[in-house]
This record gives C-alpha cells, sequence and structure tokens, in this order.
C-alpha cells in the first residue's frame, strides 16, 4: 500500500521520485495513483511525497538540534535548499530556522547567516 511504501520504505527520501516510479511498486497506472491521490487525498503526487518530507523534517530538527538545515532536507529528499524551504514554509507556516527556534526558544537570527 501506499502508507507502507511511504511509513516503512520511506521512498519519499529519494531526491527523484517519480509518480511513475510509485505507481510501479503499487502496480497500478500512473494516472491511477493519480487519480486516487487526488479523490482520497484532495492533493498531487508532489504535495503527497513532501507531506511526508516535511513531517520527517519536523522531527530532525526538533530531535538533532546541531544538525544543519541543509542537512536535514537532503535526508528527507529534498535536492535544493530552496524547494526545501518552501515547501516547509508552506506546510507549517515558518522557516525551518524559526520553527526551531520556537522549539528551543532561541533567536533565529544567528542561524539565519550561516
Amino acid at each position: 500500500s501506499m502508507e507502507k511504501l511511504m511509513n516503512d520504505e520511506k521512498i519519499y527520501r529519494e531526491d527523484i521520485l517519480t509518480l511513475r516510479q510509485v505507481a510501479e511498486k503499487l502496480k497500478i497506472t500512473p494516472h491511477q495513483l493519480s487519480e486516487l491521490l487526488n479523490e482520497k487525498m484532495s492533493c498531487n503526487f508532489n504535495t503527497y511525497i513532501n507531506r511526508y518530507r516535511i513531517r520527517e523534517a519536523e522531527q530532525l530538527l526538533k530531535n538533532d538540534p546541531e544538525r544543519s538545515i541543509l542537512s536535514v532536507s537532503y535526508e528527507v529528499g529534498f535536492n535544493s535548499k530552496s524547494s526545501f524551504y518552501e515547501a516547509f514554509l508552506k506546510a507549517t507556516g515558518k522557516t525551518p530556522q524559526k520553527y526551531r527556534a520556537d522549539i528551543f526558544g532561541g533567536s533565529s537570527e544567528e542561524e539565519e547567516k550561516k
């Protein structure tokens, strides 16, 4: 199932993950997968994959405060810092730095300069 691929295999970590690849793993057509996501999840493929990526990124930012934001973004499957920032901000309403600063009660300004 799609949930199994995401939660157990964590396929969203692959930075170049296509609708076709996921559909093949599920033994359905890309069109069927696209329809399934639209109907059941009310979102497209990229949004669905990014939800998992951001959820894991939030955990990493929380659990490993010393780890760089860039390293977190690559681990969860983003292949550029800008696409990570954009998706993270859209999903959480905060930049990764602000998200982390809010958790640890610090200032995010120093981190922004790095």
